[in-house]
């Protein structure tokens, strides 16, 4: 064989192996991302829509070291109105909540960000509107 030719076997064996060997590598960095964020800590809630019956505003988050990103999908054909709990972290108590207030239009989804380092996100309860 001449050079020219071995070098293409050679690069052609080396591509082969390269395709058998990136699914596993796939696999195994998506389980870490999916490790990672189930070790994130991201938690979930909802409230009952008034309209239409059978829908709900859906709501997430996540805490970081001094902010807390609440993520919202309204699904109601009208404004929705939470109260966020937030506990300090470390404990577990009403002395040790903290209360924010958010209103979301009809038919949206985004996030809002909340700066609170000492405290994170517990829960989230529907209130008639934020005052």
């Amino acid at each position: 064989m001449t050079r020219k030719k071995l070098a293409s076997v050679l690069l052609g064996a080396a591509a082969t192996a390269a395709l058998l060997l990136s699914p596993a590598t796939a696999a195994s960095a998506q389980a870490a991302t999916g490790t990672a964020s189930a070790r994130a800590g991201i938690e979930r809630d909802s409230v009952s829509c008034s309209k239409p019956k059978g829908k709900w505003a859906n709501y997430s988050w996540g805490e970081g070291n001094t902010t807390a990103t609440i993520y919202f999908n309204n699904h109601c054909s009208h404004k929705v109105s939470v109260k966020i709990t937030f506990v300090r972290k470390g404990s577990v108590g009403d002395k040790a909540a903290k209360y924010r207030c958010m209103t979301v239009n009809a038919n949206t989804k985004g996030k809002k960000k909340f700066y609170a380092a000492a405290y994170k996100p517990y829960s989230v309860t529907r209130v008639a509107r934020c005052s």
